[in-house]
């Protein structure tokens, strides 16, 4: 695996996949003048504010809008000098469709302000050579421990880490599929793609769950050259002390047993405290 020491090639990688898992470039339309403004967003869960702002700090431009009935806030940038930074960040990054959206917006750039930005490619490189695949898992993705047991007969449980991805099928505003890069996304994961259609909404998502013990030993390889900056990091880490039992194949001994459940009673819903020093390595 290689890991590039650029904090500036590491923050852009990570914002364009953090863009493609759950971002939008939109247009809203001037009340007076026949015009559309674009605006780059992100869409967070409340308790990624943090990332949010810091995000925000980097960036040096935009602000945030909260949606409680949603329990969401919304990264918007919308001046001319924060969308030309945006470009500048991920113009090469991106690895899904999306790239129409940031080609569109180049256009209008260069079209509006008198520019000639050039429009690079989809990036090509593989998965562990960048932060891409941290900022989309960010954005889409999940660590969890399961635990099953059948009553009455304690010897017979399953005991297993799980990464699990999920992206809606098809990009709502451009009507472009992900199908490639989650294809891209199990390969590399050594775990199969599937589908599954949301019965009160009808829409289609792709998933996948990664949990093999040669996916266990990708995916610690992976987000330890390349960490996570969501509350995410928080469950991977203890998600990884389990995964490091389960390699040394411990994890049904008594001892695993207690330090696993430990660990899973403290992740995801059940997490209580958030701590973000990891942010600091966001620069």
């Amino acid at each position: 695996m290689k890991k590039t020491k650029d904090n500036k090639l590491i923050f852009n990688s990570y914002l364009a996949g953090l863009f493609e898992g759950n971002g939008q470039i939109l247009y809203t339309k001037e009340k007076t003048k026949n015009i559309q403004n674009p605006r780059f967003c992100i869409f967070f869960d409340s308790k990624n504010e943090f990332l949010a702002k810091k995000l925000l700090k980097i960036i040096g431009y935009g602000f945030l809008i909260y949606k409680s009935e949603k329990k969401t806030c919304v990264l918007i940038i919308s001046s001319i000098k924060g969308l030309k930074k945006v470009i500048e960040s991920i113009n090469g990054e991106l690895r899904t469709s999306k790239i129409i959206q940031l080609h569109n917006l180049i256009n209008w750039i260069n079209k509006n302000h008198n520019n000639n930005i050039v429009k690079l490619s989809l990036k090509k490189g593989k998965l562990d050579e960048d932060s891409w695949l941290s900022g989309f898992i960010d954005a889409n993705g999940s660590f969890f421990i399961q635990h099953t047991k059948i009553e009455n007969n304690t010897k017979k449980r399953k005991i297993s880490c799980k990464l699990r991805i999920e992206q809606i099928m098809y990009n709502p505003v451009i009507n472009t599929s992900y199908y490639n890069i989650l294809t891209e996304i199990a390969k590399f994961f050594s775990c199969n793609l599937n589908t599954r259609k949301q019965v009160s909404t009808n829409n289609e998502y792709f998933n996948l769950i990664a949990s093999n013990y040669k996916s266990l030993l990708i995916i610690k390889n992976y987000f330890n050259s390349f960490p996570l900056y969501s509350y995410k990091y928080l469950d991977y880490k203890d998600w990884e002390k389990a995964a490091a039992i389960i390699l040394k194949k411990h994890h049904y001994t008594e001892q695993g047993i207690i330090i696993i459940d430990t660990l899973k009673n403290n992740m995801n819903l059940k997490r209580t405290y958030l701590n973000w020093d990891h942010l600091n390595n966001l620069h």
